[in-house]
């Protein structure tokens, strides 16, 4: 769709080398780093809660993996000349393996925070530090010429429902066990 690329280009129109290097970290934090990141905190504060994190992040980008290859799109850069590409990401575009990985970090990071106190700063804290990644993250991917919008919407919908499942099993077992704890 039109629409997309010119997202794009007009994001691209602002590129300097100090913004893509932002946007590439943006980029790196949105995804692997990130996971490392949360599963070590998560790791410490409640091992479950790693195990579950972990099971979710790599099976979401296990079925990422998949999908980009049945779907089979090319990345921006690849189909349209006037978009740059401003990373070393290879392989295909649909879909966003960074959207899907930021949305499940964020989730559930907001999950941990909830469980864990109800102090209404740190929850806002948590889900305002969330939803900034999630939207750097995104955005980072299209100034860089990795993604289209639809891409990203397709990433962020399977994290979001990957997330939502791995939660409900987490408090589905807790209720089953019967236990008091948090998680």
């Amino acid at each position: 769709m039109q629409f997309e690329v010119d997202i794009i280009v007009g994001l691209q129109k602002v590129a300097s080398e100090g913004l893509t290097v932002f946007f590439q970290l943006v980029s790196l934090l949105g995804s692997y780093l990130g996971f490392i990141i949360l599963f070590i905190a998560f790791f410490f504060l409640n091992r479950r809660l790693a195990y579950v994190f972990g099971i979710t992040f790599i099976g979401g980008v296990g079925l990422n993996y998949i999908l980009k290859h049945l779907i089979n799109r090319p990345r921006p850069f690849v189909s349209y000349p006037e978009i740059l590409n401003l990373s070393d990401t290879l392989g295909k575009s649909m879909p966003s393996s960074h959207a899907l990985c930021s949305v499940v970090l964020g989730i559930f990071l907001c999950y941990f925070v909830f469980k864990l106190t109800k102090n209404i700063w740190a929850r806002g804290g948590a889900i305002a530090f969330s939803s900034v990644l999630i939207i750097l993250t995104c955005t980072s991917r299209l100034y860089l010429g990795m993604h289209y919008l639809t891409d990203l919407f397709v990433g962020a919908i399977i994290g979001a429902v990957i997330s939502t499942i791995a939660i409900l099993y987490i408090e589905k077992r807790k209720k089953k066990v019967g236990t008091k704890n948090t998680f």
